[in-house]
């Protein structure tokens, strides 16, 4: 089905970190997947002429489609069960422990391809109809299922082979003599897509993290990782290390920060730690930037992001689903939690900033923002609909109509998380110290679930380049 035109009401994130909105908004499209005008529909409608009259009324909300810039494709059939069986506070903490017992046996089982083919399909199907077309995906060390998942998915997604040797299952640890052929044959038939991909510092030692860092200077390639994810995790991997002045530290010397890296969660962060992230993104530097999940991170009990030192260190961030540490795909679900945590404690935390960082800001990051992010002339035609029960024109601001039309969040809900709300102090303590694995913890995820279930059918259509590429009816 091609689509040329479209009238609703329109988000149009701004690289400033704002979103015009129009209540009554369109927008044209060459009818070879570009936009050629957006905006107000007055001015949409005398382009067209009497065509105008045919123009079809989209079924909710108008916004680019969401680019999730860290998620990993072999958890996908395990999303929100990453810590099923793991209770109270293992040792090592519970994020170790769910990789060991859910994560790596889920991984493993894509070393037969036909099974990595199938979750790759029901992955994107998943994705498209969260409204998600693009991002940076982890695959697994096996080389075949990486293959698949730069073949299957839209060229908008970039996929990593992992890299990882100690600490993990013999099954799932990289194929040593192999690896400069296969990273040369995946940067051949795909290009930048390619993600060098070191899956955190307690996984890859420093021979195989240079190894790493060499293929992607080669190859003119970006990598990715996690870092300080939790508190527990720190130390250990800290520990690893005993020469290092840091977990960050590590990946500094290492080389790794030099190749415009996506750093996944940061969040039990040192001051030094955060210096070294923006030298890395700061004059000649190749540009790091951080995925911020906050589903994830309160799932997993894991904490917060600091988001006003990665404002005021001007450090590029997106938010993401981490899954399958979360429950969901939805990025909206992930707008909802971003507002929730950061509720009363970072006037950045706004409606229009939830919304840049789930388009806009990925898109940016990942090289996609002549393509996606934004309704600019000479972008793809691209869009999603996200169905309402609001009426688009009671709304005054951007904020306003993100927060209780497209989210269908009243404030009161997030006046309960902030310090001294209802949920205040849960969310204070999983700052502070991270939340075990137990009632409290549960208390938070459970309105997560709530959350995933209210807003997982939202999302009625995404078009790509003026086609749709999946719809709810």
């Amino acid at each position: 089905m091609t689509v040329e035109a479209v009238r609703g009401a329109l988000f149009d994130p701004q690289p400033d970190g704002s979103v015009r909105y129009f209540a009554d908004g369109g927008i044209l499209g060459d009818g070879k997947g570009r936009i050629v005008a957006s905006g107000a529909w007055p001015a949409i409608a005398a382009k067209l002429g009497s065509a105008a009259d045919a123009v079809p009324q989209a079924r909710g909300f108008l916004l680019p489609p969401f680019v999730d810039a860290h998620i990993h494709i072999p958890q996908h059939p395990i999303r929100g069960r990453f810590l099923e069986g793991v209770i109270g506070s293992p040792e090592g903490g519970p994020l170790l422990a769910g990789l060991n017992k859910n994560v790596f046996p889920a991984e493993g089982r894509c070393r037969d391809e036909a099974v990595a083919r199938k979750i790759i399909a029901d992955f994107r199907t998943d994705t498209l109809a969260h409204g998600t077309v693009g991002g940076a995906a982890y695959m697994t060390v096996h080389t075949t299922a990486t293959r698949a998942a730069l073949e299957q998915l839209d060229p908008a997604w970039s996929v990593g082979l992992v890299l990882m040797e100690r600490y993990c299952p013999e099954y799932l640890r990289t194929d040593d003599p192999a690896l400069e052929h296969d990273v040369a044959a995946l940067a051949r038939d795909f290009g930048h897509r390619v993600i060098v991909t070191d899956r955190f510092a307690g996984a890859v030692d420093t021979p195989l993290r240079k190894r790493g860092v060499a293929l992607a200077k080669q190859f003119n390639l970006r990598m990715q990782t996690h870092l300080n994810e939790q508190q527990a995790e720190k130390a250990w991997t800290e520990s690893l290390y005993p020469d290092a002045a840091s977990y960050t530290d590590v990946y500094r010397r290492d080389g790794l920060l030099d190749r415009a890296a996506i750093l996944a969660h940061c969040i039990q962060m040192t001051q030094d730690e955060w210096d070294l992230l923006a030298a890395a993104i700061g004059p000649g530097a190749t540009g790091a930037a951080i995925a911020h999940c906050p589903v994830s991170n309160t799932w997993l009990g894991s904490g917060v992001m600091p988001l006003d030192e990665v404002v005021a260190r001007r450090i590029p961030y997106a938010l993401c689903t981490d899954v399958g540490a979360s429950p969901t795909t939805s990025l909206l679900c992930e707008m909802v939690q971003f507002l929730r945590v950061h509720a009363g404690r970072s006037t950045r935390a706004t409606p229009s900033e939830a919304l840049f960082a789930t388009t806009l800001a990925p898109a940016q990051i990942l090289g996609l923002a002549d393509r996606l992010g934004s309704f600019d002339v000479g972008k793809d035609f691209s869009f999603i609909e996200v169905q309402t029960s609001a009426t688009p024109t009671t709304f005054t601001s951007a904020d306003d109509a993100i927060l209780r039309g497209l989210l269908e969040v009243e404030p009161a809900d997030l006046r309960r998380y902030e310090p001294g709300g209802e949920l205040g102090t849960l969310v204070d303590r999983l700052i502070a110290t991270g939340l075990p694995v137990g009632e409290e913890l549960a208390r938070l995820t459970t309105e997560i679930s709530k959350t995933a279930a209210r807003v997982d059918d939202k999302v009625v259509r995404t078009i790509l380049a003026g086609r749709e590429a999946w719809s709810r009816s």
